[in-house]
């Protein structure tokens, strides 16, 4: 006789879901089809060979490193972190630096020390859902914080903020944001840190792309402005996504909080990997490195941006990213994303609804395409599979 596994579950396991609340099998079991929702960076910016060499000069060190240790992390690789931070403007000791498996991973530390059941999250509208992944299993709430083509809107955000009952965080991925694209301007930025401090409510910013910029210069982080912000960073988009290596930088009253928190979940990141990571970058090799992969994305953003200037009515639009991995399309009123998909699948081309980025799903106008792992003549061929289905969805 089998358990009734019903009755052991927890309270909060109804809220344990994929990474997102929506049927992408349709999608992916669509033969033949150009999926534009790949938010990986492309394997030819992989450095497989530098990879291989460091992670076999940590070797070297191995019976010094097969124990357990450092469970805040190495301290090389966490006074690198620091260094890369203050190259773009955020000032951070190597002693509030937590290593973690990926950024995915601060996500639910920070959850783990500041929610309750019922307790309100602001995010963007949309947002990653990979946050609300990690946020849902803590039983939030949210209110959403409406943006443009200039990300958060402060008038529009104020009074989520100073809403009765207070919100607990601010959740936002500022600069080239997943998945719009779009990137808060700098007025913008010290107004919501303002508003946030006075409000007493936490920010969580999310930084996986900073590094991933199409102009002259960085765009500083929220950190920059307040070193009580929350900050996420992850080597996932600029090394390779398996290596899991990730960061918090986080405010000193909470860092032992977070820490025992790590230590609880998984007790340290892999030491080899931290020490690969470390001669990976040594040297500057790593901004090397990210100059020629911002080149190489700034083309492929060229490339979906000619291409859907060549295929798309007149009246759809979409953004304009500065850096990072995706682009944000919004059809005419009156047409919903999802019934463009059914089309696309049709078509045997496929993308992520809007909807997929909303804490409760439902029919949107837009939908994210992203842009770093095709070449030009997929991209080309997919959007040009997509134009006719737009087409034929608009004359419907």
């Amino acid at each position: 006789m089998s358990r009734n596994w019903n009755t052991l579950l927890s309270r909060r396991a109804p809220s344990l879901h994929g990474w997102v609340k929506f049927d992408v099998n349709q999608i992916f079991e669509t033969p033949g089809v150009i999926y534009f929702g790949d938010g990986a960076p492309a394997r030819e910016q992989w450095p497989v060979e530098r990879l291989r060499q460091a992670h076999a000069d940590a070797w070297e060190d191995a019976y010094d490193i097969l124990s357990y240790g450092e469970s805040l992390g190495h301290e090389p690789l966490r006074q690198t972190i620091a260094t890369r931070m203050a190259a773009r403007g955020a000032t951070v000791d190597p002693g509030s630096v937590l290593v973690t498996n990926g950024s995915q991973q601060g996500l639910d530390l920070v959850s783990r020390a500041l929610f309750d059941p019922g307790d309100i999250v602001v995010v963007e509208g949309p947002t990653y859902f990979g946050a609300l992944q990690a946020f849902d299993a803590y039983e939030v709430a949210y209110r959403i914080a409406p943006m443009d083509d200039h990300g958060m809107i402060p008038e529009q955000l104020e009074p989520l903020l100073f809403g009765d009952p207070r919100p607990k965080a601010v959740y936002t991925v500022p600069t080239f944001q997943n998945p719009t694209g779009v990137t808060l301007p700098p007025e913008r930025r010290s107004t919501i840190v303002e508003m946030a401090r006075a409000a007493n409510v936490a920010i969580i910013e999310d930084d996986p792309y900073g590094d991933i910029y199409f102009t002259d210069e960085p765009v500083p982080p929220l950190r920059a402005l307040d070193p009580e912000v929350i900050y996420l960073g992850t080597f996932s988009k600029t090394l390779a996504p398996a290596l899991r290596m990730g960061w918090m930088a986080v405010p000193p009253s909470l860092f032992q909080l977070v820490a025992h928190s790590k230590e609880a979940i998984d007790i340290m990141s892999d030491r080899f990997v931290q020490r690969a990571v470390v001669g990976t970058a040594a040297d500057g090799w790593l901004d090397a490195q990210l100059e020629g992969a911002r080149s190489f994305y700034r083309q492929q953003r060229d490339n979906l941006l000619a291409a859907l200037e060549r295929e798309m009515p007149a009246d759809v639009t979409w953004t304009v990213p500065d850096g990072g991995f995706f682009n944000w399309v919004t059809l005419p009123e009156g047409f919903t994303a999802e019934d463009l998909l059914q089309v696309a699948l049709r078509h045997k081309v496929g993308f992520l609804p809007g909807s997929c980025f909303y804490p409760e799903p439902r029919p949107q106008r837009s939908f994210r395409l992203s842009y770093p792992t095709m070449s030009k003549a997929t991209i080309d061929e997919g959007m040009g599979r997509l134009g006719g289905a737009v087409r034929e969805l608009l004359g419907s």
